[in-house]
Parts: structure tokens; C-alpha cells; sequence
């Protein structure tokens, strides 16, 4: 820490109690406890550095220079009242009554859950934590007396009076304080480089000629991370949408594929992120062999769709590994196997990366693909238009984030704007 930065969020300042209540350890303790604290007691003893912790966020909530500006200005005003005999012009700081009104015993559930172990640092991240906020807040709105009156229900807009201790302005001190001392550390799956791609294709593609072409099963595992690598980055799909992919509907759209050339569509069948809709399918085309850099999403989706119906199967999803449906977890050791191949077999991922750390079978491929194709000049409408489905979801209900030309046009009707994109691969 710098110099300027000694101390940070480890002490108050003065005047921190002029911008937020404030209550010392052993009152907060009568207001949760109601009685006295006991020096033998050990969870009394902790109960007491949680409280002085979650004091210190709430101070922290507002900046050095804010808190001294504030004094200055409360000081002047002193002298104000001093010079023309008023009574004091603000309300009296205390005393407040026995009880937890501020939402002390909530600060301390959110700061201990903050203290866990998490996945990638000593602790869980700000983003998991705070969800604690959310659970006391949902619970309380749904407890008696939980809710007041509504404020202003027009149309379907509407807001209530809340009693839920989360919406205490101490607890929103508290919540700003905590955040800034803790910070965040945003973890987004790597991007899947247009080169380690073709790598991925030329890998396969060694495979699917070698010695497996008789064994079905391996042929089937080939095929579907295959087209969950090039299908995918040729699209820019989640990984949660690519276990969407119909067989039927995918298969039915082969007819517009004449030899090298064409175009297929990958039916999207369930809810996503972005379509929220039961029962409702779209539908994105995709070029057979991109002429951009080569990629053959045709040659690996028409591989799948034939193997799984030399299984037998005519519909349901197109990928399939015994469980109904599918599930995302269930392809990641290929996903990250044949990553690792590239990483021996090419310069493309640095030996000092450590792949299943830094990539992510849900977003990796669409990341490389929304950079490639900036990379390459697809234009913005394109790029927008490929992942409308993504901001439908704010259409309903929300706020209307599409422009009214894209909200009366059909994925169908921008087959031919689409097909820009994977065919710029």
C-alpha cells in the first residue's frame, strides 16, 4: 500500500459520525443480545471485532476528503449558531433506542459469510458474498409486515415501503464500505484465439482419419467437440446454448447444404439467457466452409447429425451423453483435453498457462469469436444482430433495449446478414 494509503479502512477519522450513525461495540451488543457481554465468553469476544469491522465499512463508505469537508462545513455552521444564540439547527445524534434498527446482526452474517474460502483467493469475492444481502432482503419482503404500502403502482411499475433491515441507510453505508475495502476481482473465461481454433480442427481432423473410425463411440466424441469448438466459435454461442442444439430441426436445415458451399441453421430449443420464452426455438444459419480463414462447421455438424442417427435417435438434442439433458460439466475434460493437446502440439497457448485455470468451456469461444470478428471489420449491426437474442431478454417487461427496426425483424428474415458473420471466419 502507498504511502497516502496507510491506514485505509483500519481506523475512523474525524467526523465519520457526522455522516453515518453510529453506535460503539457494547451498544450494538445490548441491541442484539440484551444483555451484557461476558468476558469469559469467547463468541461475545468475536461478536465485538465483527461489529468494529462492519463500524469501519460504513465510515469508509465516503472518502477522507468528503468526511473533512463535512466537519469543516458542520464546524462553520457552529460557529453560526454560536454568534446568533440559536438552539442547534440538526437533531441530536442520540440516544437510540435498544434495539438492532440499524441491521448490525445482518452486517455480521454478510462480513462471516465474506471470510469463507473461495475458489481462486484465500476468500470468496465480493460478487458471492454479497448474494447474503439479497437472501435477507428476499426473506424479509416475504415475512409479515415485510411490505407497506405501495408508492406510485402505475401500470406495472411499482414500488413498496420495505421494512427489510437491508435498506437501512447504515446497512447501505455499510454494504458501500465493504465493497470498497474488499474490491473486486472479475475472473472472465480467456478468449479462443482464431489460431487456436484451426489448431483444434487440424487436431481432429488427425484423429477422425486415424484409427478410430470404427469405433463409433470415439467417432461420436470426435463429432461433438468438433462442432462444440467450430459451430461454436462460428457462432459465438454460450456453452449453455450449445447443449440447446436441436438434432431434428439442425438436421432438417442440412438440405441448403450443396457440397462445399451453403448454409445450415442451429435450432436453439429451451430457455436462454437471453430467451426467456417456453416452447419458443430460433434459429441461427451458418455458413458450410467460412471463406474468411477456412473452418468447415458444415463438415463436423453433418459428422454428428449422421452418427447420432446410425444410433438411431431422430430428435431430441443433438448433443447427447446418457442423461436427459445434457449437461455442460460433462464435456469439459474433452474441452480442456484437446486444449491441452494444442498447448504441446503448437506455440498458440504459452507453456506457463495453465488451461483449465484460465479457460472456460461457457464463454472462451464466444469471447475469441466477438474479438476475431471485430478483428476482421465484421460491422457492429452484424455483431449485434448475432447476439440479439442476448438483449431480447430486456425487451419484456424490463426496458426496451432494441432499437424498433430490430424489434420487427425476425432472426429468419436476417439470414443473409447473419451468414456475414460466421462466413468472415
Amino acid at each position: 500500500m502507498d504511502p497516502s494509503g496507510e491506514g485505509r479502512f483500519l481506523k475512523a477519522r474525524n467526523g465519520d459520525h457526522l455522516m453515518v450513525p453510529f453506535q460503539c461495540e457494547l451498544c450494538h451488543f445490548r441491541n442484539v443480545y440484551g444483555r451484557e457481554p461476558k468476558k469469559i465468553n469467547l463468541k461475545d469476544k468475536e461478536f465485538f471485532k465483527f461489529v468494529r469491522r462492519d463500524n469501519l465499512d460504513a465510515f469508509w463508505s465516503r472518502e477522507p476528503t468528503t468526511v473533512a469537508k463535512n466537519l469543516s462545513q458542520l464546524n462553520r455552521m457552529s460557529k453560526t449558531e454560536n454568534k446568533f444564540g440559536f438552539a442547534s439547527t440538526t437533531p441530536p445524534l442520540g440516544p437510540f433506542p435498544v434495539a438492532d434498527d440499524l441491521g448490525m446482526k445482518a452486517a455480521v452474517a454478510i462480513l462471516d459469510r465474506s471470510l469463507d474460502p473461495g475458489d481462486y483467493s484465500e476468500c470468496v469475492q465480493w460478487a458471492t458474498f454479497r448474494k447474503t444481502m439479497s437472501s435477507i432482503t428476499n426473506l424479509s419482503q416475504a415475512s409479515v409486515g415485510g411490505l407497506k404500502d405501495s408508492v406510485g403502482a402505475y401500470q406495472r411499475n411499482k414500488m413498496w415501503i420495505s421494512t427489510s433491515v437491508s435498506h437501512q441507510f447504515w446497512f447501505s453505508r455499510f454494504m458501500e464500505g465493504v465493497h470498497k475495502r474488499v474490491g473486486e476481482v472479475r475472473r472472465q473465461d480467456e478468449a479462443i484465439t482464431i489460431d487456436v481454433s484451426h489448431e483444434v480442427n487440424h487436431l481432429l481432423e488427425i484423429e477422425w482419419h486415424r484409427d478410430v473410425r470404427e469405433n463409433r463411440k470415439d467417432k461420436r466424441r470426435l463429432s461433438e467437440i468438433g462442432v462444440w469448438f467450430i459451430v461454436g466459435f462460428c457462432t459465438g454461442m454460450r456453452g449453455e446454448e450449445m447443449i440447446l442444439i436441436e438434432l431434428a430441426g439442425t438436421r432438417n436445415s442440412l438440405e441448403h447444404m450443396v457440397g462445399n458451399e451453403g448454409h445450415f441453421k442451429v435450432v436453439i430449443s429451451g430457455r436462454t439467457k437471453g430467451n426467456q420464452l417456453s416452447g419458443s426455438k430460433f434459429s441461427f444459419p451458418v455458413v458450410n466452409n467460412t471463406s474468411g480463414t477456412g473452418l468447415n462447421p458444415g463438415t463436423w455438424i453433418r459428422r454428428l447429425i449422421d452418427i447420432r442417427e446410425e444410433e438411431g435417435s431422430s430428435g431430441g438434442r443433438l448433443f447427447y451423453r446418457g442423461t436427459t439433458p445434457a449437461k455442460v460439466h460433462q464435456y469439459e475434460t474433452d474441452f480442456f483435453d484437446i486444449l491441452f493437446k494444442v498447448q504441446n502440439s503448437s506455440t498458440y497457448i504459452s507453456d506457463s498457462v495453465d488451461v483449465a485455470e484460465v479457460y472456460g468451456i461457457l464463454r472462451s469461444l464466444r469471447r475469441g469469436a466477438t474479438a476475431h470478428a471485430r478483428n476482421v471489420k465484421v460491422g457492429r449491426d452484424i455483431i449485434e444482430a448475432v447476439h440479439r437474442w442476448r438483449q431480447e431478454a430486456f425487451g419484456r417487461g424490463v426496458s426496451l433495449r432494441l432499437d424498433l427496426i430490430d424489434v420487427y425483424t425476425t432472426l429468419d428474415a436476417l439470414t443473409p446478414t447473419l451468414l456475414g458473420y460466421s462466413d468472415a471466419f
